[in-house]
């Protein structure tokens, strides 16, 4: 149950963030047709999986120079809003970007809180990650390299999704054993040597100003009062309880956990959970790498400052941030 406190803050934090973002979205200049084409509103589930909702869409974007045929890495992304706001449109731009760097780029809605909860939007991440493996000819994905991104609370699902993903055993504790047909996956998916839950085996995570904290710390009051709709019923705590913890989150990911590049900036108001993200992937003997970006000298480079400044030609550290994770992503690519 739900109180109408935390209702009302969702609500007020909604409208907020919405008018915050109205100014930027409105003036930001996307990247033109000759330069990345574009397919919209694509459902990933079913009508078998239930009725299709606006949240579960995603947009692909492809260089326009290169043929649909062609397969390309691919970056699956999750946007931010504290899990209860936002939508694709807010990273349209950022990923177009990084569309123009050469990769097929997927960005995906979720239904959000607290009209679902946390495992829900965990099912919804999964979803999409089956998607790409079942749809790999029809839009030119190379299965052999795919990335998965998320920025605030879409690095959480980032996060979870690939600890699920690298893991059966784990992707059954959280209750995603069966979303999508994924019991099974790798056999089907036809991916050489896939070893994944979803059959897709993630090459890499970047995660940039992340909201991993999604309990008790600096802002455990506010958390308090998100905790009623991340976790809205007895089997969503008895789920997640165990994996709020993120270092009991990393270990029982195993081995198969992909190497992982964080992003924040010393102007991010929620810096300490990347920090703390990385001494966990430090103690662990994980394969990350971290980025923290001093105070901008151009402009504030607050939260998420490289998706709110993606469409201003002039914000050159926005620019140089999207290349830091083209760069990544090269990296890895087989």
């Amino acid at each position: 149950m739900i109180s109408q406190n935390a209702l009302d803050l969702f609500a007020a934090n909604r409208a907020a963030m919405a008018a915050g973002d109205a100014p930027h979205l409105a003036a930001q200049v996307l990247p033109g047709p000759d330069a990345v084409s574009v397919t919209r509103d694509v459902a990933y589930v079913s009508s078998a999986e239930g009725a299709s909702l606006s949240e579960q869409m995603l947009d692909v974007y492809r260089p326009a120079d290169v043929a649909a045929e062609h397969p390309l890495p691919v970056i699956l992304d999750f946007h931010g809003g504290g899990l209860y706001y936002g939508s694709k449109e807010n990273n349209a731009c950022r990923d177009m970007r990084l569309a123009e760097k050469g990769f097929a780029v997927v960005n995906a809605n979720y239904r959000l809180v607290p009209e679902v909860s946390f495992p829900t939007q965990l099912q919804d991440a999964m979803s999409t990650l089956v998607w790409i493996r079942d749809h790999a000819d029809e839009y030119g994905f190379d299965l052999e390299n795919v990335f998965v991104t998320g920025d605030s609370a879409g690095g959480a699902l980032a996060l979870y999704l690939c600890a699920a993903n690298s893991s059966a055993a784990l992707a059954g504790a959280l209750g995603l054993g069966t979303v999508g047909g994924v019991s099974g996956a790798s056999e089907a998916s036809g991916v050489s040597g896939a070893s994944s839950v979803s059959g897709v085996d993630v090459r890499g995570l970047v995660v940039t100003s992340g909201m991993f904290r999604l309990t008790g710390g600096v802002h455990a009051t506010a958390l308090s009062y998100y905790g009623e709709g991340y976790f809205q019923t007895p089997r969503d705590h008895i789920l997640m309880k165990p994996y709020l913890d993120l270092d009991k989150l990393i270990v029982d990911a195993g081995a198969s956990f992909p190497p992982v590049f964080m992003m924040t900036s010393v102007e991010d108001f929620i810096a300490d959970n990347t920090y703390e993200l990385a001494r966990i992937f430090h103690a662990r003997h994980r394969d990350h790498a971290l980025k923290v970006w001093p105070r901008g000298r151009e402009r504030a480079l607050g939260h998420v400052f490289h998706i709110v400044q993606a469409g201003d030609p002039s914000a050159r550290e926005a620019s140089e941030a999207i290349e830091d994770i083209a760069q990544f992503c090269r990296a890895y690519v087989r």
